[in-house]
């Protein structure tokens, strides 16, 4: 018999039958019937939770984040692009590139070039001079953190010569790198503004001190290493065209001599022959004041390109004590320990109801 229009298809054999809104509402009220008898176990788990984390932020130290922050302006070429072609004629390259990646600055004020070097200043805190690398050692108790490993265990840095290390200094010098830039617990960030190019350089340490002389430290190694790296190329220029210079001065010096020499020796003679020797002379004096002219206008454009191209440190702020101290939040720590104690109180009693109706079927 054909099908009309209107028929209804018959419900295929296999299909899910839907819940209702009153299925649903009883249900509900189910769980919480459950959870309602059994809310010794609830009250037990979020008890117990809640004081996990309320004893952590108790027991967790307060920090002192000290905050640097600080611009870099590097001048453009100003039009002298011409005058660093012309000294690139001389195999000596131009100015120092006026372009630096905000990107780079932050990479180098957390790598351990920068960090180890000013891990080795001697500076004094809670009236104890010692390097910042032993107070770092102190302040963190990583004695303890290192008392199973043999080369480390009561381990402290009595010398500054980095590049003399022996293997046991070397390994210290990177676990502490570690701990305070890569470890979980890490206190050292640097970040930048794309907006304003302003960098910042954090250091959240247990001591106020620290906080504060480690960033400064850091500041200064990182700005004396940049600078020192972006002008390489521009004062090995100014050195080349200095001994060019130097060489060119002595030589015509030389010649000057000569000739002068040469023509008090041929005072009073009359062949024209006999004085080609001091036209020569003459000559030769000529060029080589020229070639010391040019010689001195190269270097004074070179010496000029490297004032232009040298990068500045423009420091901005700078961490003043005191430091408000920033303790673990015992009310996010209570928040926590309630949800995650009420998540697993729930999750146990409904699991165990469900255990029980597996079992009656």
């Amino acid at each position: 018999m054909n099908k009309g229009p209107y028929q209804e298809t018959p419900m295929s054999e296999h299909a899910e039958p839907e819940l209702s809104l009153k299925e649903i509402i009883a249900i509900i009220r189910q769980y919480y019937s459950e959870a309602k008898r059994n809310w010794k176990v609830l009250v037990f788990f979020i008890v117990l939770s809640s004081a996990g984390f309320i004893a952590d932020a108790w027991l967790t130290k307060p920090v002192y984040p000290a905050t640097l922050t600080f611009m870099v302006r590097e001048d453009s070429k100003n039009g002298l692009s011409g005058v660093a072609g012309l000294l690139g004629q001389f195999g000596l390259g131009g100015g120092a590139s006026s372009e630096y990646n905000m990107d780079k600055i932050v990479e180098l004020a957390k790598s351990r070039h920068i960090v180890q070097a000013a891990l080795f200043d001697s500076v004094s805190i809670n009236g104890k001079s010692d390097f910042l690398a032993n107070h770092v050692i102190d302040l963190y108790d990583l004695h303890y953190d290192w008392r199973k490993d043999t080369l480390l265990r009561d381990f402290r840095f009595t010398r500054s010569d980095i590049d003399h290390f022996a293997r046991r200094e070397n390994k210290a010098l990177k676990a502490l790198h570690t701990y305070m830039l890569l470890d979980k617990k890490a206190f050292i960030s640097a970040s930048y503004s794309k907006q304003t190019s302003i960098i910042s350089l954090q250091v959240s340490a247990r001591n106020e001190s620290l906080s504060i002389l480690l960033s400064e430290a850091i500041y200064r190694q990182l700005s004396a290493f940049y600078i020192e790296q972006s002008t390489a190329q521009s004062r090995q220029t100014v050195r080349n065209l200095e001994l060019r210079t130097d060489s060119i001065r002595s030589v015509l010096t030389g010649f000057e001599r000569n000739l002068a020499r040469t023509e008090d020796r041929n005072m009073g003679l009359i062949f024209k022959e006999d004085k080609v020797p001091q036209k020569r002379l003459g000559t030769d004096v000529q060029i080589l004041n020229l070639m010391y002219a040019e010689a001195i206008k190269n270097l004074e454009t070179a010496s000029f390109l490297l004032k232009n191209a040298t990068p500045i440190f423009m420091e901005i702020d700078r961490p003043l004590a005191p430091i408000k101290p920033i303790g673990a939040s015992k009310k996010w720590a209570l928040l926590f320990g309630v949800l995650l104690g009420a998540g697993i109180s729930l999750l146990y009693i409904f699991g165990k109801m469900m255990r029980q109706k597996l079992a009656t079927i």
